[in-house]
């Protein structure tokens, strides 16, 4: 575990482009079981690619590395797209479950686990990208993730349900 990171992907526009529409995608059955059909949407996965896109750019540049910049966000965004993946079933089973007021916390668990899971992911790609120890990557993974969280609240009406990336 843990022996490649974003350097051994090849700088190909080609490749980010394809992973950015596989992870928007795969977005769009999370965000309607946390949303329903709503302009919330839009502005959820817009908010979301825009931050990343910006919080990258900025990370690398302060820590001297913009050259690995669409590596980086090819494989952030190609395991966000590979968790999302895994994580429709239990979102859909959650809402379903909610929908029924059939209390259920496995698919909540299965959830948070991912998230878990995704932390620790982009934490590995992110200390490989700035060549820094895994510690490093997941401190700022974990601040990414609270701020990712921060500005969708603050975007949101309502407020919005805790996801996956």
């Amino acid at each position: 575990m843990r022996k490649l990171g974003p350097e051994d992907l090849p700088d190909s526009g080609f490749l980010l482009g394809l992973t950015l529409v596989a992870y928007i995608v795969l977005q769009l059955p999370l965000a309607l079981a946390a949303y329903g059909p709503s302009s919330a949407i839009v502005t959820s996965l817009g908010a979301t690619v825009l931050l990343l896109v910006t919080f990258l750019w900025v990370l690398l540049a302060l820590n001297g590395y913009r050259s690995r910049y669409r590596q980086t966000l090819t494989a952030l965004l190609g395991t966000s797209a590979l968790l999302s993946l895994l994580s429709i079933p239990f979102s859909v089973w959650r809402q379903a479950a909610y929908d029924m007021q059939a209390a259920s916390a496995l698919p909540s668990v299965a959830i948070f686990a991912i998230m878990l899971w995704s932390l620790a992911i982009d934490g590995h790609i992110l200390s490989r990208a700035m060549s820094r120890p895994f510690v490093i990557g997941l401190l700022v993974s974990i601040a990414y993730f609270l701020l990712h969280t921060t500005v969708l609240f603050e975007l949101m009406p309502d407020g919005m349900p805790i996801t996956e990336d």
